[in-house]
C-alpha cells in the first residue's frame, strides 16, 4: 500500500511541476514588453499544445509566433483554414527572453488588415 501512495505522489508531482513549467510565462519571455510583428505567414501549425505562426518579417527576419491551443481558439470561432500561408499578419506579443530565438509568445492581438479581421486575447490575464 505504501508503494502505491509513494508511486501515485511522486506522478502526481512530476504532473505538476510539468504543467507549472510549462506555464510559467515569465521564466521564457519578457511579459512586461510588447513586440508588434509585421510581415507574411510562410508556416501555420495549427496543433496542440499551442498553434505556430512562422513569419517573414521584411527588418528582422524569421519569426515564431506562439498563439494559443486549438481548443481555446476553437471556442473563440477561430479555425485551421482562418490563417492561411501568405497572409500579411501584425502580431503583438511577449518577446522570448533569449533574442537570438526570434519567438513571440503571450500573444494579446493578430490583425489581418487586408479584411480588417482581428483577434484579441479574451482575458488579458489569462494565459494559455
Amino acid at each position: 500500500m505504501k508503494r502505491i501512495v509513494f508511486a501515485s505522489t511522486v506522478a502526481l508531482l512530476l504532473t505538476c511541476t510539468g504543467l507549472w513549467a510549462h506555464h510559467s510565462y515569465s521564466t521564457f519571455y519578457l511579459m512586461d514588453h510588447r513586440v508588434t510583428l509585421k510581415g507574411r505567414v510562410s508556416k501555420v501549425s495549427f496543433l496542440n499544445p499551442h498553434v505556430m505562426l512562422t513569419i517573414e518579417t521584411k527588418n528582422s527576419g524569421t519569426w515564431q509566433a506562439e498563439w494559443t491551443n486549438v481548443d481555446s481558439l476553437a471556442r473563440q470561432g477561430v479555425r485551421q483554414e482562418t490563417v492561411q500561408t501568405g497572409d500579411f499578419l501584425e502580431i503583438e506579443g511577449s518577446p522570448a527572453r533569449d533574442p537570438d530565438s526570434r519567438v513571440v509568445s503571450a500573444l494579446t492581438e493578430i490583425r489581418r488588415p487586408a479584411d480588417a479581421w482581428r483577434w484579441v486575447r479574451p482575458d488579458s490575464r489569462t494565459i494559455e
